[in-house]
Order: C-alpha cells, then sequence, then structure tokens
C-alpha cells in the first residue's frame, strides 16, 4: 500500500486530537494552503473510551477507509518540563542535555527520551552561543510516544504531529495575556491522579516551580469523607454533580492542594516582584469545571475564564456552521492548531523537523511510522530480501550437488586408494633402497673426487716430523690446510729446521704434488714455554 500525499498539508481533511489525563477530545478539520484551520466536526470521549471513539470516527470519516492524517497532543505523567539555568554552547554535545537530565533530575536512560530545550520566553529553540540562561527543558519518554502512537495507529490514525500538549497551550495562554496588555502573571495547573503541575506564565517567561504532592486522589479522598461514600466510582460521579451542595463543600476538596500551591505562587511574587493574577485548571471537562473558583479562592488569585469563540479567529482557527461553541477545555487542543506570531521571521520547517514553529516540538518516532519512504524502504526491503533468498536457496542446491559429487569422487578414490595400497607399500619400500644405496654412491663419489686422502697426508706428516716437534691440529678449509703445532728447540735451529722441514714436504710425494704452496706462515714464542709455536698453510692447487 503507498501512501500518497498523506504529509501534504493541504491535501486532504484531518483529525485534531488531545489525550488528556481526563478526556479524548477530537475534532476533524481542513486547512487548505496553509490558511485558516476550519473545525467541521467535534467530540468529546472518557479518556479510556477507544470504542466510542471508533464509532465516531466511522461516522464521520467513513469515507477514508486509508491512514487518517492526525494532529495529536498527549499529557503525559512523566513528561519532563522544566526550567533550568544552562550552557547554550554546550548543546552542540549531544551529551551535554542528556547528562543534564540524568544528574539534575533522576532520569536514568536519558537517550530513551526526547528532549528539546526552548526559551521558556518566545518558546523557540535555544541557538548553541551565549553564557548561561534560562532554558525550558522538555522531554517525553520514548516508551509514551510509542504508546500514544501505537493507540493512533490501532485507530487507522497516522500522526502527521505528536506534541507535548502543554506546550502550545502555554504558548496561547502567554499569548493572550499579552495581546490584552495584562501585566500580571498567571498559574497554569495541571491536576494530576496523585499530584499537581504547576505554571506560572510572567514577564520572565515560563517558571516551573516544584510539583504539589496532593492530586485528584486527595479530592476524591476528601469527597469521599464528606460525603460518607465508599466506593471511588461512586465518589467520583457524586464530584460530577455539579450541585449546590457539592459547591458548598468545594473548598474542603482543594484545600489539601490549594495549601500546597500557595506558597509556590507567593514565593514567585516575591522573587520576581510580579503579581499574579489569574488561575487556570487546565484540562478538566466540564463536569470539574468548578474546581477552578474553589482552588482560586484557596490559592488568594482569581479564576481564568476565555471565550474561545472569540479568540479562535486571531489564531487562524474557525468552527464551521453546525459546531457547538467550544468550551475552555478545549484550550489545550485547539491550542495544537494555533498559528502564534513568532518574534522572529523563520523559515517554514520541514514534516520531519522536531521544531514546528513557537510552542511546538514534534515528539514522532518517525522511524515507526509507516509513511512513504518507509513503504518504499520496506519494498526494496522485500524485494533484496527475496533475491538474497532465491540467491541462497540456488547457492544450497548448488552446494549439495557438489556436495553429493565430492562424496561420491571420495567413495571411488578411496576404494582406488586400497586397490593400489599394495603396489604404494612396495614403491615407498623400492624408494627408501634406492635413497639408501644412492646416498652411498654419493659419498663415494665425494671421497674420490677429494684432492687428497686424509689418512695418507697425517701418515705423511707424521713420518716426516722432527724428533723435537709436536702437531697440536691439523684443519681443512677449501683453500688447504693448516697445521700447527710447537718445536723445543732455540729460535735461530728451530728456524733452520722448520725451512729443512718444509723442503722435504714440498718434495714429499704423498704431499708435494697435491698442493700449491707449502709455507711457514706463523712463529712465535709460546707463553712461559721454551718452545716455538709454528702455523704451516698448504694451499691446494686450482682444478684446471
Amino acid at each position: 500500500m503507498l501512501f500518497p500525499d498523506l504529509f501534504k498539508r493541504n491535501s486532504r481533511r484531518s483529525l485534531l486530537i488531545e489525550v488528556n489525563p481526563y478526556q479524548i477530545l477530537a475534532a476533524g478539520f481542513t486547512r487548505p494552503d496553509e490558511g485558516v484551520a476550519i473545525l467541521d466536526c467535534a467530540a468529546e470521549f472518557d479518556s479510556d473510551d477507544d470504542l466510542g471513539l471508533r464509532q465516531w470516527l466511522d461516522e464521520n470519516f467513513d469515507k477514508q477507509k486509508a491512514w487518517l492524517p492526525v494532529h495529536c497532543g498527549i499529557v503525559a505523567p512523566e513528561a519532563l518540563l522544566h526550567r533550568e539555568s544552562i550552557l547554550p554552547r554546550k548543546l552542540t554535545d549531544p551529551a551535554y542535555l542528556a547528562n543534564l537530565v540524568r544528574d539534575q533530575y533522576k532520569i536514568d536512560h536519558p537517550d530513551a527520551w526526547k528532549l528539546s530545550t526552548l526559551s521558556p520566553l518566545e518558546g523557540t529553540p535555544l541557538l548553541p552561543e551565549g553564557t548561561q540562561r534560562p532554558a525550558l527543558i522538555c522531554g517525553l519518554s520514548q516508551t509514551d510516544v510509542h504508546h500514544a502512537q501505537q493507540r493512533l495507529l490501532d485507530h487507522r490514525l497516522l500522526p502527521f504531529r505528536l506534541e507535548m500538549g502543554i506546550l502550545p497551550l502555554l504558548g496561547v495562554i502567554a499569548n493572550y495575556k499579552a495581546r490584552r496588555n495584562d501585566k500580571r502573571a498567571i498559574v497554569v495547573v495541571n491536576i494530576e491522579q496523585e499530584h499537581t503541575v504547576a505554571y506560572i506564565l510572567g514577564k520572565e517567561g515560563v517558571h516551573t516551580p516544584a510539583p504539589v504532592r496532593h492530586g485528584f486522589a486527595s479530592i476524591v479522598h476528601a469527597a469521599r469523607k464528606e460525603f460518607g461514600l465508599t466506593h471511588s466510582s461512586a465518589v467520583r460521579d457524586r464530584l460530577q454533580q455539579n450541585d449546590e451542595e457539592l459547591l458548598l463543600r468545594a473548598t474542603k476538596f482543594v484545600r489539601a492542594i490549594g495549601r500546597d500551591l500557595k506558597p509556590l505562587v507567593d514565593s514567585y511574587e516575591m522573587t520576581t516582584g510580579q503579581p499574579v493574577g489569574e488561575i487556570y485548571c487546565a484540562y478538566l471537562p466540564p463536569a470539574l469545571s468548578w474546581i477552578t473558583e474553589p482552588l482560586a479562592q484557596v490559592v488568594g488569585r482569581t479564576p481564568f475564564t476565555m471565550e474561545c469563540k472569540d479568540w479562535m479567529p486571531t489564531v487562524g482557527i474557525q468552527a464551521a456552521d453546525g459546531v457547538p461553541n467550544f468550551g475552555q477545555h478545549w484550550l489545550g487542543a485547539l491550542s495544537l492548531l494555533a498559528d502564534l506570531p513568532a518574534t522572529k521571521p523563520e523559515s517554514v520547517p520541514t514534516e520531519d523537523a522536531i521544531y514546528q514553529g513557537p510552542w511546538h516540538i514534534d515528539c514522532r518516532l518517525s522511524a515507526q511510522l509507516p509513511n512513504n519512504k518507509l513503504v518504499r524502504r520496506r519494498f526494496l526491503s522485500t524485494v533484496i530480501a527475496g533475491a538474497l533468498a532465491a540467491s541462497s536457496f540456488t547457492l544450497m542446491g548448488w552446494l549439495l550437488y557438489f556436495s553429493h559429487t565430492l562424496a561420491a569422487d571420495t567413495a571411488f578414490q578411496s576404494q582406488r586408494i586400497v586397490e593400489s595400497q599394495k603396489a604404494y607399500n612396495d614403491l615407498l619400500q623400492t624408494t627408501r633402497t634406492l635413497s639408501i644405496r644412492s646416498a652411498r654412491l654419493d659419498r663415494a663419489y665425494e671421497l674420490m673426487g677429494a684432492p687428497y686422502q686424509v689418512s695418507d697426508l697425517i701418515l705423511s706428516l707424521g713420518r716426516t716430523r722432527p724428533a723435537n716437534m709436536r702437531i697440536d691440529t691439523i684443519e681443512a678449509t677449501e683453500a688447504g690446510v693448516t697445521m700447527r703445532g710447537g718445536l723445543r728447540e732455540p729460535s735461530e735451529q728451530a728456524s733452520r729446521s722448520l725451512r729443512r722441514y718444509i723442503d722435504d714436504l714440498r718434495r714429499e710425494p704423498a704431499i708435494g704434488p697435491i698442493f700449491a704452496t707449502v709455507a711457514l706462515t706463523s712463529l712465535q714464542r709460546e707463553d712461559e714455554s721454551d718452545s716455538l709455536a709454528f702455523e704451516i698453510s698448504f694451499k691446494l692447487k686450482k682444478a684446471d
């Protein structure tokens, strides 16, 4: 299956969806040529009502049986959004942000998170330059992103963008306050199940105080005691009955959250000198919207109010005829489509870019989504894998044939070897005998070719030796023979005796004809002795 023009923003009808702690908000929209986004249908579901969402999609997008492009925002309980002072120039080091997150926020595996940094005032990425400055460190774990993507894919919804829902919400509220020229700060509160997170939007941008340790569960606990109910489901149903009795006791229900939230707000005012005027409880469905007013009273501020129908045209959003007015709880979902003005001219981001405009960060795991490029890659991978498989089968068949042929040839040759073993053994024995006899002949030939017989030479040297002479060594070399010894006579007499001895050697029939020269090469007195040491050299004649 191919997906032509699936990610072109002006190609087809798309879906807006927000998954927050309380609800799933969904709306169909079109945005031709990057113009005004027109919402033509909308619906609200419980956060776990996948069946209701599926039925609504079938009713409103029945003509789109293929993948439906969706612009999604998620509010994950474990999302990371903190204001931190960093050194932007170190952002060029991939390990800097990961190490900072690991050390500051005790995240053991930051490589399994989608991390980004934004300016807390403008919502734009920080340039990797300059000195220390505040930044918003934003992150979603890849596990949460994968779960959100898979949940969308199960409904045939293909994420065109998947964002941290809180970021664009903060951006539109800050923009709305700036257009009203409201100098007071505002507190945006997200009441989770077990804790509450507050974001303060002021003159220095977004501030992120520590989370409040009480959440919606504390409201349920207080209501259970106040109304005498036992089951949590009964308490939750009672909290959604917005009657006079509930409103009279509402302050008691939110007192735990407000008691911990008020010091954070007061501390901000004392630190920055900017007053905090309003408080906004994000993502609360209409049945729980009563929580905002008593919480604002406990904190000592006023509830934030905003008419979505008046605000939407200012950010490029329009509701089609017949679509009901959007309540204030839709502000987070609608902020995903809001076109907020950038403080600096920006180029149009690419589809795969993480930064998609002020306060918009795309957290998709694109490699896990079925898009055109992925389909082509899979097709090519399949073709290559098929070709490799066919080649493997062909090679396997050839190897089997070769193995069979080799086994047959090996058996035949083994039989031939067995049959020829006797002849081979006889040949080995004959070869050994021949080698021994050849060695004898070679030795005899060497002896016949020698210029003299060693035994005859020694006998001749000994027979002609004077009585007072001793022979110590007779050394044969390639050039001839060297004889060394001693003579026990006075020097002059020894010299004369050696000359006579050399003359006798030259005339000796067994010695003179063999050697070209016979000469005395050394004569000297031995240490601590009355003998004279001599050396006589016999140089062989050159072969003709």
